[in-house]
C-alpha cells in the first residue's frame, strides 16, 4: 500500500497577502478654547455627560471616561442613570444633574464625525501537495493542489470627538478640545482610545 505524504510547500507560487506591520497613528488633540480669564482651579468631582442619539454608546462611553478619571483619583460620576441623551437634553437638564451629583465640574462629549473606510483583503494562496509515493524529493511525484484562504474585509474609522468642560458653579465653558482617532476597527477601540486621550488631555491641561 503506497504511503501518502501530504506537504504545504510554500513560495511556490507568487500570490501573498500583505499586511500593515505600523500601529495608526495617535489620537490627534486639537484644543479649541481655554478661557484666558478662568482661576487656574483642578476639578475634583465630574459629571460625564456623552451626548448621542444610542443609549448604548452614551452608556459607554461615559463609563470609559469615568473609569479612566477615577484611575487617576478624580472622583466622577456618568450621567446615564438619570440622563438618556438618546431622547435630547437641555443645558437645565444637565445643570441639575451635575447639582444633584455635588460636582464642582462637567465634561460634556460627543462624536462630530465618523469616517469608515472598507477594503478588501485578497486571501492567502498556498500549494497543497500529495505525494503518490517513491522519492519524497522529487517534486514531479506530487499532485498539487491550490489552497486559497477566504477574502477578508479591513474596516478602519477614523472618528472625530469634540469635549468640553464647564465649570458648575458659574455655568461657563472653560475647556475644549477635539480629538481625533484614526484608523480603529470598531467603534469600542474608538471610545477606548478617545477615553484615554481626553483624560490625558485634562492632567495635561491641569484641569484635573
Amino acid at each position: 500500500m503506497a504511503m501518502r505524504n501530504v506537504v504545504r510547500m510554500l513560495g511556490l507560487i507568487s500570490i501573498a497577502a500583505v499586511f500593515a506591520g505600523s500601529c495608526a497613528p495617535q489620537t490627534e488633540i486639537v484644543k479649541l478654547y481655554d478661557d484666558p480669564a478662568r482661576a487656574a482651579k483642578t476639578y475634583k468631582r465630574l459629571l460625564v455627560v456623552a451626548i448621542s442619539s444610542d443609549y448604548r454608546h452614551q452608556r459607554q462611553f461615559e463609563s470609559e471616561i469615568v473609569q479612566r478619571l477615577r484611575q487617576v483619583q478624580v472622583d466622577a460620576i456618568p450621567s446615564y442613570p438619570d440622563l438618556d441623551a438618546s431622547s435630547g437634553l437641555l443645558q437645565n437638564d444637565i445643570d441639575r444633574a451635575g447639582q444633584a451629583a455635588g460636582a464642582d465640574g462637567i465634561l460634556v462629549t460627543h462624536v462630530a464625525s465618523v469616517d469608515t473606510s472598507v477594503s478588501m483583503l485578497e486571501g492567502r494562496a498556498d500549494i497543497e501537495s500529495t505525494c503518490r509515493g517513491g522519492d519524497p524529493l522529487d517534486y514531479f511525484l506530487y499532485d498539487h493542489k491550490i489552497v486559497r484562504e477566504p477574502d477578508s474585509v479591513k474596516v478602519a474609522h477614523t472618528v472625530v470627538v469634540i469635549t468640553n468642560m464647564y465649570d458648575a458653579g458659574s455655568r461657563n465653558r472653560v475647556w475644549t478640545i477635539q480629538s481625533t482617532c484614526f484608523e480603529k476597527t470598531n467603534m469600542s477601540d474608538v471610545l477606548v482610545e478617545e477615553a484615554n486621550a481626553i483624560v490625558r488631555q485634562l492632567r495635561i491641561d491641569q484641569l484635573i
